[in-house]
């Protein structure tokens, strides 16, 4: 498996900076369209554009990158190019749901069929690769070991609601979401259909397990047996930990790539999951 790291890439980053008014004035003073057409500087100067807010998620910052294209752009072509590539660039990104609503958005707004079509291309390659994970979809089974060594498998908590964090005892942001999770395992402790679970990447189970005995939790914790490592690396693309997924009582993903248990919003997201029978 590649080596797994808390990863957030350039583009991500820039999309979804939230600036202050008097901040975003500045870039917008510092950006301006370029003389040639050039992706990544034409990115920067219209992502100076967008209003002051943050994106709840990639439809949102997609609607609105493409009000800037259009309102902003005054060459054709440019405008055209641009928009296949951000939608292009959102569909590849966009892996634990369906990026019909990108697509649907880019086609209404453009005209160029030749890019259309590339978009289109990137649609059908992103859902080929991808679709197992999206909501509704039996969550692919894998192995991993608890405490004791014994291996157990995602199917033998059937019928319980799975909490499930992948993670790793190097891993400084997953470490971060341990008051978090300690708090959810006491707020559903009583449930005896919700299980709170991590499961750990480590390539060694002594290093886990001493981790494990110098910051002992009150929930489950597994390790990953290597065929599981597999699993996740191929199968549920788990390139970046921490990595949250739900499970409902069914085997069916909730979602493949949740919020997390730091988030303002997720008790409430998860009162609703658990009171869902």
């Amino acid at each position: 498996m590649m080596n797994r790291f808390y990863y957030i890439s350039m583009f991500v980053l820039l999309a979804t900076l939230s600036l202050t008014a008097s901040a975003q004035k500045n870039q917008s003073e510092r950006f301006t369209i370029p003389n040639t057409y050039d992706a990544q500087a034409l990115m920067e100067y219209m992502i100076a554009q967008l209003p002051e807010t943050d994106f709840v998620n990639g439809n949102d910052y997609f609607r609105e990158m493409l009000k800037v294209a259009d309102q902003k752009l005054e060459n054709v072509e440019w405008r055209e190019r641009i928009k296949g590539f951000i939608a292009t660039d959102l569909i590849q990104m966009t892996t634990t749901e369906d990026p019909k609503p990108i697509l649907d958005m880019y086609l209404a707004a453009s005209s160029t069929d030749s890019i259309r079509q590339k978009v289109r291309n990137a649609y059908e390659e992103s859902v080929r690769q991808n679709s197992a994970l999206y909501s509704g979809k039996p969550a692919p089974d894998f192995t991993f070991t608890d405490e004791k060594g014994n291996i157990l498998k995602l199917t033998d908590f059937r019928g319980k609601l799975l909490f499930i964090d992948i993670w790793g005892t190097w891993c400084v942001p997953c470490i971060e979401e341990i008051p978090f999770i300690e708090k959810l395992q006491q707020r559903y402790n009583h449930c005896s259909d919700v299980h709170i679970m991590s499961i750990a990447c480590d390539k060694k189970r002594e290093r886990w397990t001493a981790f494990l005995a110098k910051h002992p939790t009150s929930w489950h914790q597994y390790l990953v047996t290597p065929e599981g490592d597999e699993v996740l690396d191929s199968t549920y693309h788990v390139i970046g930990i921490p990595r949250f997924i739900i499970v409902d009582r069914q085997g069916r993903f909730i979602t493949s790539d949740a919020m997390r248990p730091s988030s303002p919003e997720f008790n409430d997201y998860f009162d609703k999951l658990v009171n869902s029978k």
